[in-house]
């Protein structure tokens, strides 16, 4: 008689345990899915425009132009690390070679004399990786 409810109340645990796992599983599925009602604040997050590009000066110096021509006007000057978001672009063809200038608040720079990155961000992370590699090259 002993052995009988040993085997019963086994298989009732067994039963039982396997039955809570299941219900657990689907508590936890049902809570999973259902609808969040959390509202996300965004206003302090920073706007990054899809359309617009950023450039880097990887020349040590850096002469704008206020037309996309070598022989143009020096509009200003640049130094390698500055970040400027590029507003327009054309390709010219110069000694029978074609050119892309790009165009920024200051004047125009040509492509050889920029690194163009997606986001400002990118171009900020570049910017300071130039940096580093200035500042480790003035130690040695």
């Amino acid at each position: 008689m002993m052995r009988s409810s040993l085997r019963t109340a086994r298989f009732y645990s067994k039963t039982a345990g396997g039955l809570v796992f299941l219900l657990c599983i689907c508590t936890l599925t049902l809570v999973s899915c259902s609808k969040s009602a959390g509202i996300i604040d965004l206003s302090n997050a920073p706007l990054l425009p899809v359309d617009s590009s950023w450039a880097v000066i990887v020349d040590p110096y850096a002469i704008y132009r206020s037309e996309p021509n070598l022989s143009a006007t020096v509009a200003g000057y640049g130094r390698r690390g500055a970040v400027q978001e590029i507003v327009g672009q054309r390709i010219m063809t110069e000694d029978k070679k074609q050119v892309i200038w790009y165009q920024f608040s200051s004047g125009w720079l040509p492509e050889s004399s920029i690194q163009v990155y997606s986001n400002e961000l990118k171009a900020q992370s570049a910017a300071r990786e130039l940096e580093s590699i200035r500042d480790t090259s003035n130690r040695m």
